[in-house]
């Protein structure tokens, strides 16, 4: 009989959709349901060994067995579950479905379960457009072909003379040694150092002093925060409302710092933070894999399901625009419409990061390890019995309270401004309980207390009565429906099951458990007044009742005392006995479960599509990426491709030059800047290749050619034929970037502290360390830093933008950091002697390495002379505001 009475709802669903053996029927009345109810857990999760996105995946089934039974609907386990006649399982843990879902679905599974092939299925995303044979021809796609026989001065001077252009004459090494020195290093030079390179008679002197630059470890500081602005380096992720710190994330930035040093080959470098832990044996490298490691991750900001997907999207995007120079995240939600490149190539690419997970690489014993976790497990037990009890007994007290409400409203009324305490004490309550009533009941916000507030005295104590036995009712219905409520939440989570796919974040977060457990479960709740005056009288915290934490200990006595004073002791004890935090590198790892994506349809991860195996992009080759998570082969094929090479050697040029040979170093794209010099990118490009991926080699080569020589004095034929220096007859003249300026304040003063390498410190007038040590908050950055153009960290940066306002100018003139470095220089000056102009000429040795001229030397004096007490500071202040301070010739 339940049958024969469903049947009218089926002959609904036919008359409406067709047949249920047809792609009409199935995209709108079997895929929906599927899509919204099950995917969640059995698409990309995977959960019980189980996916219901493809025919094929039913029929194969899960932990239980197929599935899908086609022409069974009886026997087939889906139906089952969905009618909630199975012995065990019943699905979707929310709730039972409409009746017309569910046999809709049966129907379907009667009919053959009929699923439309993926060149059928147009409404679910067209075919993968093949990339043409003109755009696998792309100038940036074609293998490397450089002149033969060239060099960097032969294709510059070549094609200058073709245009009609004079190269500008080479800098002074006054202006060279500076260059040289903040390009290689981001610091000036010491007088010494100037003055020994101004007294080297030796032809290759300036190659001696770049020789002693490179091998300075403050080059891998340089060149490190370089990538770290690619790699989007931050050092906490938001959880919610608060930043959540990692205090190892360090440990990534000295590792960039220290292969920079190093001159680990580029290709390694790109390997070991794609899949250092996947490198064959001696040559793993784990430091690199926080690139992925310190994420960003999406703790509370989310839904899971879609804060994995923006994670995937961070991860796609950095790898495309990071190496290889290709905006591949635009085909989230369609095909790129302007490179050859499709959704199947975006999700082929998200598919290595979905089968990839975060992981800790300790670097201690494995006993430490494991003497560090049993100690905080054991120092986690005793908090949770310690807060445990004190809550238990914070309820309790609050009902016994509650019991006595009439008692303390009554007193609150005769107090009034009276001593509560004295008022207390003739009643027999507590002075704390009834200081908080007394304020209680002068607000105006709680409806069911007004009746007694507006009452006449007569009436007040049975008004007082009667909203004791409402409050008492509201308590025991709330304890009624959290009951309610938590039963449905814990029906509502996915089940806990051996073949269940996890995502674990940094601090062990259980991404499916933790993230605001049971939100989109409808529950029920009080009626408002009656919670409004729940959550001012019972919530934890702040209700008037409430005592929590410590605030309830003086009402507990006897044995109650004796054993919170015992879980104290506990607690105490564990934490004095805990060993020290073990450090450890934030990476990534290989997931148990490594799977191929559905292409998410509009890129929205609830609503999906074909499943895209993993693999690299068509118009790069299209390789395989299934070995595992696919990301050593993602690393491999990333290096095998020109295009890393080309913008890997742009990048170099780019921060040698302040302009990179293609003006869009993270686009070399359909819409990208195409080089004005193609010549000479094919040249350094190869050039990086040929010297094993030496990047040392190739700046060492760039920065001793007379192009990067060149003066930058303006030449106003030149500049009239090629203003903005495409075919570079001139070196640019460019702002010292935030950390570059901040540390060469503290080096003028004599401050800067040297050490390389260690954990990072908040950024204030106290760090004398570098500014690459200073932390570094993912979507919160430094007000200092900022103000000159330090990048967010929330995404990969391909360039600073370098901005010129008022704020800045401020900044010199009014910063206590400024104030301090300028009376630091002041007691340097005061080191050359009384005489006001040896100071001058000090203060110029000092900052800018050179002799001041005769008017320098006047003004100089003379505002010493006039400026009166604390004149050498202000004259330090007025140096550090200057634009050859601030700028490189």
């Amino acid at each position: 009989m339940p049958r024969i009475g469903l049947f009218p709802l089926a002959c609904v669903a036919l008359g409406a959709f067709g047949q249920p053996n047809t792609a009409e029927y199935f995209e709108n009345k079997v895929r929906p349901v599927l899509a919204e109810k099950c995917y969640s857990c059995h698409a990309e999760m995977n959960t019980a060994g189980l996916r219901v996105d493809s025919r094929e995946a039913l029929l194969k089934g899960g932990n239980r067995g197929a599935a899908l039974v086609p022409g069974d609907a009886e026997k087939s386990l889906l139906v089952q579950v969905l009618r909630h006649a199975h012995d065990s399982v019943r699905m979707p843990p929310q709730g039972k479905l409409p009746l017309e879902q569910v046999e809709a679905i049966a129907a379907w599974v009667r009919a053959g379960a009929y699923w439309p092939p993926k060149e059928a299925a147009a409404l679910r995303k067209s075919a993968e457009p093949e990339p043409t044979p003109e755009q696998k021809n792309h100038w940036a796609f074609r293998p490397l072909h450089p002149p033969p026989g060239a060099s960097i001065d032969g294709l510059v001077r070549a094609r200058l003379r073709k245009e009609g252009l004079t190269p500008n004459p080479p800098a002074s090494r006054a202006v060279l040694i500076r260059r040289l020195s903040y390009d290689l290093t981001g610091l000036p030079p010491s007088p010494d150092e100037v003055a020994q390179y101004a007294a080297d008679p030796r032809p290759d002197a300036t190659a001696r002093f770049v020789d002693r630059l490179l091998a300075s470890p403050h080059f891998g500081e340089r060149w490190g925060r370089h990538w770290l602005d690619v790699a989007r380096y931050g050092e906490d992720d938001y959880t919610g409302t608060q930043p959540k710190p990692y205090p190892n994330a360090w440990r990534y930035r000295d590792w960039v710092v220290n292969a920079f040093n190093r001159d680990l080959p580029y290709d390694r470098f790109v390997k070991a933070q794609i899949a250092g832990d996947l490198l064959p044996e001696g040559q793993r490298d784990f430091g690199g894999l926080g690139l992925f490691g310190l994420g960003p991750w999406y703790y509370g900001i989310a839904q899971p399901v879609q804060a994995r997907a923006d994670e995937r999207h961070d991860r796609v995007d950095m790898v495309t625009r990071g190496f290889l120079g290709l905006t591949v995240a635009c085909a989230r939600c369609h095909d790129h419409k302007y490179d050859p490149v499709s959704m199947q190539d975006y999700y082929g690419l998200a598919g290595v990061f979905a089968s990839t997970k975060y992981q800790e690489y300790p670097l201690a014993p494995a006993e430490q390890v494991a003497a560090h976790e049993a100690a905080q497990q054991r120092m986690r037990r005793a908090e949770k019995a310690l807060d445990e009890f004190r809550n238990r007994q914070s309820e309790q007290l609050a009902e016994i309270l509650a019991r006595q409400a009439a008692r303390y409203l009554l007193a609150a009324a005769a107090t009034a401004a009276e001593n509560p305490a004295e008022e207390a004490a003739r009643r027999g309550l507590d002075p704390e309980v009834l200081e908080r009533w007394i304020a209680f009941a002068k607000k105006q916000d709680q409806p069911l207390l007004t009746p007694w507030q507006q009452a006449a005295a007569p009436d007040r104590e049975r008004l007082a009565a009667e909203f004791q036995d409402e409050l008492l009712r509201i308590l025991e219905d709330k304890k009624n429906l959290d009951e309610e409520n938590r039963i449905l939440v814990a029906k509502a989570r996915p089940p806990r099951t051996a073949g269940r796919r996890r995502t674990i974040l940094p601090g062990n977060y259980d991404s499916e458990d933790d993230f605001n457990p049971g939100a989109d479960v409808p529950t029920r709740s009080l009626e408002r007044d009656r919670f409004v005056l729940w959550r001012a009288l019972f919530a934890p915290k702040d209700g008037v009742l409430r005592f929590d934490g410590e605030k309830i200990e003086r009402f507990l006595h006897g044995e109650w005392r004796a054993h919170l004073a015992h879980l104290k002791r506990e607690l105490e004890e564990a934490r004095k006995s805990a060993p020290p935090a073990y450090p450890f590198v934030m990476g990534v790892a290989e997931h148990e479960q490594p799977i191929d994506l559905n292409l998410n349809v509009r890129g929205n991860p609830q609503d999906l599509g074909e499943i895209v195996p993993r693999r690299f992009l068509a118009v790069l080759g299209k390789a395989d990426l299934r070995r595992g998570s696919g990301r050593l082969q993602l690393a491999e094929a990333i290096v095998a491709q020109p295009l890393a090479a080309r913008v890997m050697a742009n990048r170099i040029w780019l921060h040698l030059f302040g302009a990179g040979l293609v003006r869009t170093p993270s686009n070399f794209g359909f819409t990208g800047d195409r080089p004005a010099q193609p010549e000479l990118l094919e040249y350094v490009a190869a050039r990086l290749v040929a010297a094993r991926w030496s990047i040392k080699q190739l700046i060492r080569e760039i920065v001793l050619s007379a192009t990067y020589q060149a003066s930058s004095a303006h030449h106003a034929a030149n500049a009239r034929r090629d203003p903005d220096n495409r075919l570079w007859w001139r070196a640019n003249r460019r702002r010292l970037d935030a950390e570059a300026l901040r540390d060469s304040l503290l080096a003028a003063a004599g401050r800067l502290d040297g050490t390389v390498g260690g954990p990072s410190a908040e950024l204030d007038d106290k760090l004398a360390r570098r500014s690459i040590y200073a932390r570094v908050g993912r979507f919160r950055q430094e007000p200092t830093l900022a103000l000159f153009d330090f990048p967010s960290a929330s995404i990969t940066n391909e360039q600073r933008v370098v901005t010129n306002v008022p704020l800045q100018r401020l900044f010199f003139l009014n910063s206590e950091f400024v104030m301090a470095q300028a009376d630091a220089l002041a007691g340097r000056l005061a080191g050359a002697g009384p005489d006001p102009e040896a100071r001058v000429r000090e203060a110029y040795r000092l900052l800018f390495g050179r002799t001041p001229d005769g008017t320098e030397l006047r003004l100089g004096k003379a505002y010493a002379a006039e400026a009166g007490p604390g004149a050498w500071s202000q004259y330090a202040q007025v140096l550090f505001s200057s634009n050859e301070f601030a700028y490189l010739d």
